[in-house]
């Protein structure tokens, strides 16, 4: 199990900086990610690195292995239960 701290920091270096400031992570529900995205064209931009960002994920969490990443348009400051 990780913390949030961990998942969010591990989001962030997966992401890149101008990415994690457009976007968070918010739950895991069967090995799935979902991600709240400020604005469209972040989620479009996002979605279309998926594979990279879930191979940089995993990476950087070591043992846990992600399916899909889901993203969402959505609140990126509050915290949703599930993270």
């Amino acid at each position: 199990r990780f913390t949030e701290e961990e998942i969010r920091q591990a989001w962030q270096e997966a992401v890149g900086p101008d990415a994690a400031r457009h976007s968070v992570p918010v739950s895991f529900k069967k090995a799935s990610v979902f991600v709240n995205v400020d604005r469209s064209s972040w989620l479009y931009e996002l979605t279309t690195k998926k594979k990279e960002i879930l191979t940089k994920l995993e990476e950087k969490l070591k043992g846990k292995k992600f399916k899909d990443i889901r993203f969402r348009i959505g609140d990126i400051t509050k915290k949703e239960q599930g993270t």
